[in-house]
């Protein structure tokens, strides 16, 4: 055999390793996902979730999610945690605080995403916003920090309001966010000259009581919760049914028929929990990826639910809108 020929047949041999190795299938991420509620198609979020993915380029075939549902009241959270883990998913995301905090507890290893939490630091899922530290790393929507902003804002849509209630959720295990909103809310009604109470309201079956004594006063701020976006309708009806202009915390409000809200778009801090887990994937440890805070904020108006309560919205407000809903 010629030299050359000889060679050659070791260098074709050499790159068979090679060859072998990059033909092997890559392989898919696997994606754990705890969601409060009761399944997709009732969940508002679970397609802006996708679609986040999605546009990243984690198209059909190219990940794998691993979803698990519990209901409010569900006791099973814990052993749907724990079934996440054991399906040795690289990453898991937990929407909502009752969630990421069940993930947390199922293990320290695994890295975990939290999506909607307004006091991350408080809630006990990371030691501070810019390092997060431990395995926990996510997204916050900011709710008790814009308290005050939305008093103001109600102020400025009904210039001759003299009193403001808040229904607020009173449950223990939800209190570091809810303390703060109430403290800021009460301040700011203070400062600006507005009677204030707040009425409490730990689960739907509360909604008619809290809403019938919120009712007497000139309008309402819907404090954070867990649940609410799971009755809204219900809420909308009762909200119409006494005559109350109610600000709250996302635009789904105003889109089921409150009068406003204020606050980050929930849609976008769905959406935005793709990119976190994409630069877990990549091997960026969530100890040293900073929790993002939404930097922008929508003022929606529903100007339908505003001619039902009687209302005339300055037009300065308006124009100051994100959206009007119509």
């Amino acid at each position: 055999m010629k030299r050359r020929e000889f060679m050659g047949l070791i260098g074709g041999a050499a790159m068979l390793p090679m060859t072998a190795r990059a033909q092997q299938p890559k392989k898919i991420p696997r994606i754990g996902v705890l969601w409060q509620g009761a399944s997709a198609e009732t969940h508002p979020y679970y397609r802006p979730l996708r679609d986040g993915f999605k546009a990243i380029g984690f198209g059909e075939g190219s990940i794998i999610f691993e979803d698990r549902f519990f209901d409010k009241n569900s006791e099973n959270i814990d052993l749907l945690a724990k079934q996440l883990v054991e399906l040795k998913c690289d990453v898991l995301i937990g929407v909502t605080i009752p969630p990421a905090l069940a993930l947390r507890r199922a293990t320290s290893t695994i890295p975990i995403v939290f999506v909607y939490n307004p006091n991350p630091v408080g809630s006990g899922l990371v030691s501070s916003l810019n390092r997060p530290g431990g395995n926990v790393t996510g997204i916050a929507h900011v709710t008790a920090y814009l308290a005050a902003k939305r008093v103001e804002l109600l102020r400025d849509t009904i210039p001759a309001l003299s009193s403001v209630a808040m229904i607020r959720d009173p449950s223990p295990a939800f209190q570091f966010a809810t303390q703060p909103e109430l403290e800021d809310t009460r301040k700011a009604a203070n400062q600006l000259g507005l009677s204030f109470e707040s009425f409490e309201c730990g689960s739907p079956e509360g909604l008619e009581e809290a809403f019938s004594k919120a009712s007497q006063f000139g309008a309402a701020i819907l404090g954070a919760s867990v649940w609410h976006v799971f009755v809204l309708r219900r809420i909308t009806e009762l909200a119409i049914a006494e005559k109350l202009p109610v600000i709250s915390q996302a635009d789904a409000y105003p889109e089921a028929g409150l009068l406003m809200s204020y606050g980050a778009n929930w849609t976008t801090v769905a959406r935005d929990a793709a990119p976190l887990v994409k630069k877990i994937l990549e091997g960026e440890k969530p100890e040293n990826i900073p929790v993002q805070e939404p930097t922008t904020f929508d003022l929606v108006f529903n100007l339908k639910t505003a001619r039902a309560l009687g209302l005339q919205i300055p037009p300065i407000m308006l124009a100051r809108a994100t959206r009007v809903i119509d």
